[in-house]
């Protein structure tokens, strides 16, 4: 109703007339009608059906379709769809419009509330969406993303490059999604700020532009964008390089794990996020020893809060800050229950456990076999 009456006063002259009439049909099929009409400009009879298509305005008159996304009606059909009816149009150039929605009407007994929701089984709980974050000026734009994404993900709205900056900075999002020309700062200017912190350096970027300008792209790309798509798209295309960019996230965790568990020090990579973890990981080795050694002092030495560095360790390897760091700790004492001929408490000491027991029990969680198996088995004790 929104996106039609929004049409109808958009194109319809000064001393013009809307109107809206609803109408309830009982005769055979029941169903209810909704007609949004005005006195405005007109569409030509050979635009009717294309009316409804997203960014239709790529093609058409600026007189004929409004200058935002181009999705207004797109958002409307689709709605109206979802609800099994139906909308046409019939409109004559110069002479106005009428839009009519036809929806069936449903009967309900009365046992228990319409449209309610069957309850989650008592000891289940949904998986935890990744976050997405919206960044377009465009209200209607956002909403249809909005509206698709949200099954999937959790969605952050931002209507600005600078509101998306101050989001992006408390909320650590997934995953960026923004349009490239936009107030106060844009796509590329976003992108830049978000690449040259090293608590968001990771959160992966999609572009969305209605310019095909390559040279506008490869500065994109220099400034670390991952991605872009060039409008008119459909969102089973966004969907598709979303989908992809988290999953290349998830494989780079797996990487930062298999390269730990080979070595906490063989951690000499370049890129943004990798240097991060180098920088944590040589802080943590250079306080192995010291069994007081916590989480606010990570992120003190690293200066950043301590939710920053939580929620970056979490994206880059999917363990928390403690459980990170104790992973050092159980690494360092695999090297040297293999390399160093020192006892399991003195190992144990060495690599900051209060005691052996502790470290004995964290070990055997860590590597399903205790310290003392493990070295035998390494040195080949285990073999005489």
């Amino acid at each position: 109703m929104f996106n039609l009456l929004s049409n109808a006063y958009k194109y319809t002259h000064e001393a013009g007339v809307v109107w809206v009439h609803l109408h309830y049909n009982q005769a055979d099929e029941k169903t209810f009608s909704i007609e949004v009409g005005d006195t405005g400009i007109g569409i030509p009879a050979d635009k009717h059906e294309r009316v409804f298509e997203r960014f239709f305005q790529n093609d058409m008159p600026d007189s004929v379709v409004n200058q935002g996304s181009g999705i207004g009606l797109a958002i409307t059909s689709e709605f109206v769809r979802m609800h099994n009816g139906t909308i046409n149009v019939q409109s004559e150039p110069g002479k106005g419009s009428v839009f009519t929605v036809t929806l069936p009407v449903r009967e309900f007994s009365g046992n228990g509330e319409p449209g309610s929701l069957p309850a989650t089984p008592a000891g289940e709980s949904s998986p935890k969406k990744q976050s997405v974050l919206l960044v377009d000026d465009n209200e209607d734009f956002r909403f249809y993303l909005k509206d698709n994404l949200n099954p999937k993900y959790q969605v952050i709205e931002a209507v600005n490059g600078r509101d998306a900056w101050e989001k992006v900075k408390l909320l650590k999002p997934d995953i960026i999604v923004s349009d490239v020309v936009m107030p106060l700062l844009n796509g590329i200017q976003l992108a830049q700020k978000v690449k040259a912190d090293s608590q968001t350096a990771h959160i992966p970027i999609i572009l969305l532009t209605a310019m095909g300008n390559q040279e506008m792209q490869m500065e994109g790309y220099q400034k670390g964008v991952n991605d872009y798509i060039t409008k008119p798209f459909t969102f089973e295309i966004l969907e598709s390089r979303i989908r992809n960019l988290l999953d290349q996230q998830h494989l780079l965790e797996k990487k930062f794990n298999k390269k730990l568990e080979m070595n906490p020090s063989l951690l000499t990579v370049t890129p943004m996020e990798e240097q991060f973890m180098t920088q944590a990981v040589a802080i943590i080795e250079q306080n192995i020893s010291n069994t007081s050694f916590s989480v606010e002092d990570l992120s003190r030495q690293m200066f950043i809060s301590r939710v920053a560095l939580y929620k970056k360790i979490v994206a880059l390897t999917g363990k928390g800050p403690l459980e990170f760091i104790r992973g050092i700790r159980l690494k360092r004492g695999a090297q040297l229950l293999e390399q160093s001929g020192m006892t399991i408490s003195e190992i144990a000491y060495e690599v900051g456990f209060n005691n052996p027991k502790t470290f004995s029990r964290y070990f055997k969680e860590e590597y399903q076999v205790l310290p003392s198996q493990y070295q035998d088995h390494k040195t080949g004790r285990d073999n005489k």
